[in-house]
């Protein structure tokens, strides 16, 4: 007799199947809203089984909260997202309530990022790392993943719109930089340009006859891109490597970090060099990276493997980091003391 699967893989398997089940929701009922599933609109028929899939994952969530594994605030969000989707369903979709959702849902965005700014800006240099005190009160309502990935989303939003506000006149912190050399910074003073470009483009050649909301998705879209450079690089300038008390926290600005005691590392070189683009690939792929492109990289090998925290939280254990400085004479110096 076959064994029951625990409650961690049914939830995640009813969570991949409601992902799907959304995604076919969402395409239906853009691209053939007028296609019928027996009496209903086959859109209202795939919301139907997403409900469906939606209610056996806060059952599951339930049982979990009963045992103990997890909050009971993890039962509110999903409550809401099956109580406005039943709504939907059952005929409550008139144009004027859709507005309201959108509109409570942009405050809510525009509040999270008003948080994530004053957050950025008051706190002190040696705080912990924005994201994680911003997913702290998140992962209430949501799974670690999801709550760590909002909170990079509202970090880097934060960090761009505190860089174009004036952010940039505060000198970096001190550290073993890493933004100086960054081929990320040669695009900063184009992005204008290359965001008129953009727009002519899309309204001129790509979509000069497409319906007015793809027009203004793919445009938010365009922005949100250029947000993301500058707040990714505004992380490199807030984030240099650090040396102090025995130990080093080499960071890669949002993307990722690696801290380490001094005396796990064997050894610091020059990273060396390859002409064929496939053995650099492989051989990076076997290594932790805190590289960014431009500054020069350097290659540590530790006596023991370390995990690096990564976008998704604690990555695969390495013995081999390979990271980017500015200047790789100063930091190699700074490793190697003892």
């Amino acid at each position: 007799m076959s064994r029951r699967p625990p409650t961690a893989a049914l939830s995640r398997i009813t969570g991949a199947a409601l992902a799907i089940a959304v995604i076919t929701t969402l395409a239906v009922r853009l691209f053939a809203a007028d296609a019928t599933w027996g009496a209903r609109p086959a859109w209202l028929a795939a919301l139907g089984v997403s409900l469906a899939l939606l209610a056996g994952r806060i059952a599951l969530l339930a049982v979990a909260v009963r045992r103990r594994e997890l909050r009971g605030s993890r039962l509110l969000l999903p409550g809401i997202f099956f109580v406005e989707g039943l709504g939907v369903w059952w005929g409550d979709g008139g144009s004027v309530w859709q507005l309201v959702r959108l509109a409570t849902a942009l405050a809510l965005e525009l509040a999270l990022v008003g948080l994530a700014i004053h957050q950025l800006w008051r706190a002190p240099p040696s705080d912990e790392l924005s994201e994680e005190r911003l997913a702290r009160p998140l992962e209430n309502l949501l799974p670690p993943r999801v709550a760590r990935l909002i909170a990079l989303e509202l970090t880097v939003m934060g960090l761009a719109l505190r860089y174009a506000l004036g952010g940039w006149r505060r000198p970096a912190r001190p550290g073993f930089t890493y933004h100086r050399e960054a081929m990320l910074r040669m695009f900063l003073p184009v992005l204008p340009l290359m965001a008129a470009a953009d727009i002519v483009l899309l309204e001129v050649l790509i979509l000069p006859h497409a319906a007015v909301w793809l027009r203004i998705v793919v445009h938010v879209l365009a922005l949100y891109g250029v947000l993301w450079m500058i707040g990714l690089w505004a992380s490199f300038r807030t984030r240099p490597h650090e040396v102090a008390g025995g130990r080093a926290i080499l960071h890669r600005g949002l993307l990722g970090h690696i801290e380490l005691p001094l005396d796990q590392i064997a050894s610091v070189a020059p990273m060396p060099t390859f002409n064929d683009d496939w053995k650099l690939r492989a051989y990076r792929k076997r290594a932790t990276r805190v590289d960014v492109s431009g500054p020069a990289t350097l290659e540590l090998r530790l006596s023991t493997p370390i995990h690096p925290i990564g976008l998704f939280g604690p990555g695969r254990a390495r013995d081999h980091v390979l990271v980017s400085v500015d200047d790789p004479a100063a930091l190699t110096a700074a490793l190697t003391a003892r």
